[in-house]
């Protein structure tokens, strides 16, 4: 059972393959080695230990809110299995997803709209779902996993049922998950009210391979939450800005994908994707008077990229990879089956087209600019709202990474982002609070980001013993933000405006150990901002953290055992009239058991506890207490 690897190939930070520590920026990796340890019940478990990565919002149901370098919501742009994930509405959370099943996480911080286009301001997180391949061992045709689980915390349990089968080129997967939960127990007492779910979650994938290289396949992802949540799950706001409410969380994604890559045809490497998106919530308050909310986001989209190699000269190869993408989306919203204008009727697209050359210069250095130009279109569904809005962007990008040595490289990275305003920024009308009118400002300019960073890597192999692996990576970054979108709320009304400018800087640190037995990975991250039109800090920055995993492993029995530390430090570097809160320590235990033959073979137990000590805290991101110390048991059983 070997734990995860230090150099997991990606495809995030360049969209084409590399290993992680040769990837010109900050990005890392979770594997699925680390999800089965981690044993997640949400998106955040699997992320907080990643250097200037945070889930905001606390941990009710829907309200789960990625940052990345301090920017948080739709300036990280989130995507599923090449789908992206654009629902943002008020106070919700945007992460509708059970990770039991999750393959991979890529995490690139920092802009990158050169690749990805609106949103990716703050960074982008890549998701990725297991297939058959991630189950079948050698030999094995077709198979099924049982497994079930139980967390102390909020007294969750797990069942969970996948199917799997690899006959004749022909792939197919099966999966359904069924959680149920209570509220969150903080640490020393205390509940978080209204905290708890019955989830139940669905993921089928299937696909066809025509011969190496060439790929159908397809997949569908499906989640619905039922539970009894506040109207704003990401705030601790009290009645009457936020009241109990039955909500039921339903997302379907579809993808289509076709990939084509001849290595007789140096030339061509296809990778095509069409997707169907749609978020759909249903509020009902609980108490009088009675109210139904619905809110649905409807995104349709295609991303299509190759990339052609080809030699220069003995000592120079490049790599240009060019694509298109382009989605539809709509928003809906409506209270007692009328049309609510706090989440506006309105439809817009978006267009893209990019090109990034990688030029590789006598094995030593790798230079990679790339362009992309944008187009979008917003318009509300009732012209009496507000206008149309129609605009383009370029986005550049340059990167220069330089192997020193065998052992040691660095890099320069210069890379502009923006993120175009929502449709709801755009066009949000109706009652803010009582007394309190939201104004629609449909003149919002797109954010914009630009971002300077420095680096090194060092690589190191036979460190302390024969055979073992050290993997370390330093940055250091600048970014400056024009445009800002924000809400200001004044006595009667609130209106979305663009802030002039803003700042983010700070450095990031990474690295990981192996050998035979041993492991380790260590994270940290320092991050600063000001909102340079008030010389205020800005609200959305996490406080300083070090994260750090420890491990031994006895592959001849299948055991891994291991803990993790988290040390957080107090964060007062708050704007005026923010609360501002303490540092903390968090420890976790884990066990992993892999019979590796006999009559349990094909069977794996999980064991651990977070947060040992029952440490009652509270991360600045989040508006409530955070849960307090959790046993968490897990069985599967493949057959």
């Amino acid at each position: 059972m070997p734990v995860a690897p230090l150099d997991p190939i990606t495809v995030t930070g360049t969209r084409t393959e590399r290993s992680l520590y040769d990837v010109p920026g900050s990005a890392s990796t979770v594997t699925k080695q680390t999800v089965d340890q981690q044993q997640p019940q949400r998106l955040d478990d699997l992320l907080r230990n990643l250097p200037g990565v945070e889930i905001s919002g606390g941990p009710r149901p829907g309200a789960g809110q990625p940052n990345v370098r301090g920017l948080e919501g739709e300036r990280v742009l989130m995507r599923l299995d090449g789908a992206r994930q654009d629902f943002q509405s008020g106070h919700k959370g945007r992460i509708f997803l059970d990770p039991d099943l999750i393959k991979q996480v890529d995490v690139v911080r920092g802009p990158n709209s050169v690749l990805y286009g609106s949103g990716a301001l703050g960074g982008v997180i890549n998701i990725t779902t297991r297939d058959a391949t991630d189950f079948l061992r050698p030999g094995e045709k077709a198979g099924y996993r049982l497994k079930t689980g139980y967390q102390s915390v909020n007294d969750m349990v797990l069942a969970q049922v996948v199917g799997f089968a690899n006959v004749a080129g022909f792939d197919l997967l099966g999966g359904l998950t069924y959680r149920n939960s209570g509220d969150y127990r903080f640490g020393g007492k205390g509940h978080l009210a209204n905290s708890g779910a019955e989830v139940v979650s669905g993921l089928v994938k299937a696909g066809y391979t025509f011969q190496p290289g060439q790929r159908l396949g397809a997949t569908l992802i499906v989640f619905d939450d039922r539970d009894v949540s506040t109207s704003a799950p990401n705030t601790n706001a009290a009645p009457p800005d936020s009241v109990p409410v039955r909500r039921t969380t339903q997302q379907l994604t579809g993808a289509i994908n076709y990939d084509h890559r001849d290595p007789d045809l140096p030339w061509l490497d296809l990778k095509a994707t069409i997707y169907h998106n749609r978020v759909f919530i249903d509020e009902r308050r609980i108490a009088a008077p009675d109210r139904i909310d619905t809110t649905q986001l409807v995104t349709s989209g295609v991303d299509v990229q190759n990339t052609s190699r080809f030699s220069v000269s003995d000592g120079v190869t490049v790599a240009v990879t060019y694509g298109i993408d382009g989605r539809i989306e709509w928003t809906d919203g409506d209270r007692n089956h009328v049309s609510r204008p706090t989440f506006p009727d309105a439809h817009g697209r978006v267009f893209g087209a990019f090109i990034q050359p990688e030029i590789r210069l006598w094995d030593a250095v790798s230079v990679t600019p790339g362009l992309r130009f944008d187009h979008y279109y917003r318009a509300p569904d009732s012209a009496a709202i507000g206008p149309s809005l129609s605009e383009g962007r370029l986005s550049p990008r340059i990167g220069v990474q330089w192997d020193v040595t065998k052992w040691a490289s660095v890099y320069a990275l210069y890379a502009e982002a923006f993120r175009a305003p929502s449709l709801s920024e755009l066009y949000v009308s109706g009652v803010h609070f009582p007394g309190n009118l939201f104004i629609p400002n449909p003149n919002l300019k797109p954010e914009i980001g630009k971002n300077k960073e420095v680096g090194v890597a060092f690589k190191f192999n036979d460190t302390l013993q024969p055979g073992d692996k050290t993997r370390l990576r330093l940055s250091a970054f600048h970014t400056n933000y024009r445009n800002f979108i924000d809400e200001v709320v004044t006595a009667t009304t609130s209106t979305e405006v663009n802030l002039p400018r803003a700042a983010i800087w700070g450095v990031e640190f990474e690295g990981g150990y192996t050998s035979g037995n041993w492991f380790g990975m260590l994270g940290a991250s320092l991050i600063r901002g000001e909102d340079k039109s008030t010389n205020q800090p800005i609200a959305s920055i996490p406080a300083d953290k070090v994260a750090l995993t420890v491990g031994y492993q006895f592959p001849e029995l299948g055991v891994v055992l291991g803990g993790r530390t988290r040390l957080v430090r107090s964060q007062h570097r708050v704007p005026s009239g923010t609360s501002k809160t303490d540092g903390y320590a968090l420890f976790d235990l884990f066990v992993s058991w892999q019979p590796t033959d006999g009559l349990l073979r094909g069977a794996r137990f999980d064991v651990g506890v977070d947060n040992l000590t029952d440490k009652r805290y509270r991360d600045h991101l989040t508006p409530n207490l955070d849960p307090g110390r959790n046993f968490k048991v897990a069985a599967s059983f493949q057959f």
